[in-house]
């Protein structure tokens, strides 16, 4: 049996850029081959719009980048995906507040997606077996490194909903390129 790692992605609604990060992220993913076996990605929102289709201008964005939504319905974050998710990765600082404010146990697991991507970017991939292990040993080392920025938003991906379809293309290219940075080390067979 393959060891599980949970991966939950969450903006505002559910309909906009989370689930344009986790069709990327299982894209990927699926990309990776084997090796990636055992990671879950799933995504929702802090008020989600619950089981509303995802926004057009994502849908287009991300077809433009040759990846599906597999048919993706909003949902509401719940304590319980927060409680079963082995890392949670927000679209602004404060979706990652409102998920500590009512589940402060997770803060060891719960970064922005930037932030993480930050943190381990250039990582070499951990030693540990399997993308499941490796996942694990970067979560756990990201914790540490983790400082405090001293202005906010730094670590925001703009919203793009109700504008115009370059900012959703623009919102996309963001988050392709934080997702790369992020998946690499555990993509990336240990040598």
């Amino acid at each position: 049996m393959v060891e599980e790692f949970r991966i939950v992605v969450v903006c505002t609604a559910n309909i906009c850029r989370s689930p344009m990060a986790e069709a990327m992220i299982r894209h990927a993913l699926r990309e990776g081959g084997p090796g990636a076996a055992g990671v879950v990605v799933e995504s929702a929102g802090v008020y989600g719009h619950e089981g509303s289709p995802i926004a057009p201008g994502s849908a287009s964005a991300l077809r433009a980048l040759g990846i599906e939504d597999d048919g993706h319905r909003g949902r509401l974050l719940t304590p319980a995906i927060v409680g079963a998710a082995d890392l949670v990765l927000t679209m602004e600082e404060r979706h990652r507040e409102a998920i500590l404010a009512g589940s402060p146990e997770a803060r060891d697991r719960t970064f922005t997606l930037r932030e993480f991507a930050r943190l381990v970017g250039g990582q070499a991939p951990p030693a540990e077996g399997g993308a499941a292990g490796r996942a694990r040993a970067l979560v756990a080392a990201a914790g540490p490194r983790r400082t405090r920025l001293p202005w906010a938003g730094v670590d925001d991906v703009p919203d793009p909903y109700g504008g115009p379809s370059e900012g959703y293309h623009a919102c996309a290219a963001l988050i392709l390129g934080e997702v790369g940075t992020l998946l690499r080390p555990l993509l990336t067979t240990p040598m």
